[in-house]
């Protein structure tokens, strides 16, 4: 399990603003340009907080764990109502989640000829 599987709406919408008070204060401290280094830190962060909220939150346009075909074919826009990033961003993950997969069974087989 993810470390931020659980994020809400609410929460991933007040850790936004909160950086952007702090970047704001920040600058009318005059520290920003010095406090790259913990502004990249916390950009890293909530990316990793909003990529989880947008797969938690979109898991029900084709995630695995639901019946249905698992990709559409390419070009084809999501179901109606869906926001074709979220939907980009969703089947991406899809995608390379299955390439992982493959690659760690693939490797596993090969690892059991070499025994054999």
């Amino acid at each position: 399990m993810g470390r931020y599987d659980d994020i809400t709406r609410e929460k991933a919408r007040s850790e936004l603003l909160r950086f952007a008070e702090l970047i704001q204060r920040m600058d009318r401290d005059e520290i920003l340009l010095q406090s790259s280094p913990r502004i990249l830190k916390m950009l890293g962060e909530l990316r990793q907080m909003l990529f989880a909220y947008e797969i938690r939150g979109a898991r029900h346009l084709g995630g695995k764990d639901l019946p249905g075909p698992r990709s559409e074919p390419e070009g084809q826009e999501g179901p109606a109502g869906t926001d074709p990033a979220s939907w980009r961003v969703v089947q991406e993950a899809l995608r390379r989640e299955k390439e992982f997969q493959e690659e760690l069974e693939r490797r596993l087989f090969d690892g059991h000829e070499e025994q054999d």
